[in-house]
């Protein structure tokens, strides 16, 4: 992301902080309801990428039953 990209993304949570927090709580529920996939899929990427800066990686065991959890 680049610095306008950021300074925007920015300034859009700066003008979110300001909505009453009943506003709030419907953007959220809209958002949410729309875009749900995408929260999701980001979510799990920011996890990874914090995971990897830490160094958490799975051991063979948990990879495995991480696997099994998806086609469940």
């Amino acid at each position: 992301m680049n610095t306008q990209q950021t300074n925007t993304a920015h300034s859009l949570y700066a003008l979110y902080e300001t909505l009453p927090n009943e506003v709030q709580q419907a953007f959220l529920e809209e958002l949410l309801q729309k875009k749900h996939q995408e929260l999701e899929d980001l979510a799990f990427a920011l996890a990874c990428k914090q995971a990897k800066g830490e160094n958490q990686f799975l051991n063979e065991q948990e990879t495995q039953a991480f696997i099994q959890s998806l086609s469940q």
